[in-house]
């Protein structure tokens, strides 16, 4: 790919701004790519031989919706929907209030950006089930009287198997397993999202066989 930098303002026709999670473009800032639209994915020749694959993670932008920004995150572990920020909240509560709507409870994104506030049963299932290969489910628990961040995150790996994280607020450690079992897991998110505390023994049973 030809190097093409812009550190001053909006990148050349036909170019559009990127960051790079890890790789050898990881340092990189200012770099441009062809686009938009931005490429799913592309490969960069490495000097010792061979390539490194970068895969599109999301296309945001900072503060001008006409200077597109994409997100690549390498071949390797793959970079999860990050929680909504307090400021964030605040935000949406807010705009909510105006409304004269109730707050939202719940938040639920997969990669890629698809989000669903306060999300029924069929459309966390059709969330989890819509799952590629390296991607996420993260739902979010936005009531007021939470403090930090309360989430679970689901990724689906390449074998097949779902690895699990619960974290119930920012002092709180993380908490990982992993099970084969779609059925299983699509159980204890669900159990998660009701407020069960149950969730937790969904997948401490057996994780062989995929019931789905």
């Amino acid at each position: 790919m030809e190097d093409v930098f812009d550190t001053t303002g909006r990148p050349p026709k036909g170019w559009m701004h990127a960051i790079f999670h890890g790789g050898p473009y990881g340092e990189d800032v200012g770099r441009c790519i062809p686009g938009p639209p931005a490429p799913e994915i592309f490969t960069v020749p490495l000097a010792e031989g061979g390539v490194h694959t970068y895969r599109l993670w999301t296309v945001g932008s900072w503060s001008d919706p006409e200077d597109p920004i994409a997100v690549y995150n390498p071949d390797g572990p793959p970079v999860p929907p990050p929680p909504l920020t307090a400021q964030e909240k605040k935000w949406l509560r807010e705009g909510r209030q105006r409304d004269g709507l109730e707050p939202v409870r719940l938040d639920a994104v997969v990669t890629g950006g698809r989000t669903a506030w306060d999300p029924d049963v069929p459309t966390i299932e059709a969330m989890l089930a819509g799952l590629r290969h390296r991607e996420y489910l993260l739902l979010q628990r936005l009531t007021a009287h939470d403090e930090g961040d309360w989430y679970l995150q689901v990724l689906l790996d390449e074998d097949d198997t779902y690895e699990v994280v619960h974290q119930a607020g920012t002092a709180a450690e993380r908490e990982g397993t992993r099970s084969d079992s779609q059925a299983a897991v699509r159980d204890a998110v669900l159990r998660w999202a009701a407020d069960q505390p149950s969730w937790r023994s969904v997948l401490e049973g057996p994780k062989t066989g995929d019931d789905s």
